[in-house]
């Protein structure tokens, strides 16, 4: 079997777009999955605030009694306070991480043209 050789620079070429290519990757797959996120924290609000226009309408005795509707509407707010936080925690959790490979991605396709240009100039000066 035959072994592939490669020059250095294509080895360079090579290190540089995994180098870029896999933070950027990274940094849309966060992305994707925090803006789910975020749709489900938004609407998880959104049903919370509804059970909770309803309740504030409601009296303590409508509340108190089982099987009326301000008492479900109460179970509902209960429901979707607990949710909403979890919603926010999941969305903030998703969202640093694409916050911080979409910023190590434009790092690194800084280096990689640093690196670059100083190794270009090095094989300038050798020949």
């Amino acid at each position: 079997m035959k072994k592939l050789k490669f020059s250095k620079k294509t080895l360079r070429t090579l290190a540089y777009v995994g180098i870029i290519g896999g933070c950027a990757v990274l940094a849309l797959t966060f992305f994707t999955i925090s803006q789910y996120m975020k749709a489900k924290y938004q609407a998880s609000v959104t049903v919370q605030l509804t059970a909770k226009s309803h309740v504030d309408k409601a009296t303590e005795e409508q509340i108190a009694r089982e099987g009326s509707e301000a008492n479900w509407w109460k179970s509902v707010y209960d429901d979707f306070t607990e949710i909403t936080k979890a919603n926010s925690a999941a969305y903030v959790g998703t969202a640093i991480p694409a916050y911080t490979f979409s910023m190590a991605t434009l790092v690194a396709f800084g280096l990689v043209l640093k690196h670059a240009e100083k190794t270009k100039e090095k094989e300038e000066k050798e020949v």
